[in-house]
């Protein structure tokens, strides 16, 4: 069999326009991405994790960007079928529909890593989004 080196950095010369107006697609997967993996609750990133409605369905709650958050399964079954105030907890940060794209791709870390030669040809705010994962 035939092998390749892999490169480094690929960069791409012409620009594939994608459609925004639809903006990100909602679904658990990238709830799960938005949260960073960690309980929202609690702030740890230990699994199972599971989502939660902020505002129980019950309650006329949503299914949407803002009242879907990431909650480990202890938290998801403290707070139940009530709100966070009601059980005293508070959210490591309030649920919204994230204005970017995710890239497809983690910025590798660690003592292999390329980051230094792929931060000329990556903007900051990739890379510090690539840094919370």
């Amino acid at each position: 069999s035939t092998s390749f080196e892999l490169p480094t950095v690929i960069r791409v010369l012409k620009m594939v326009r994608r459609n925004r107006k639809k903006g990100l697609a909602f679904s658990k997967k990238n709830i799960l991405r938005r949260d960073n993996y960690t309980c929202q609750y609690c702030g740890i990133s230990t699994h199972p994790l599971t989502v939660d409605h902020v505002v129980p369905k019950s309650r006329g709650g949503k299914t949407n960007w803002t009242n879907i958050v990431v909650a480990c399964k202890t938290c998801n079954l403290k707070k139940g079928d009530r709100t966070p105030l009601e059980v005293d907890m508070t959210l490591v940060r309030l649920p919204r529909k994230p204005d970017y794209q995710f890239i497809p791709f983690i910025v590798p870390s660690g003592p292999d890593s390329h980051v230094e030669i792929w931060q000329k040809y990556l903007p900051n705010k990739i890379l510090a989004k690539s840094a919370a994962f």
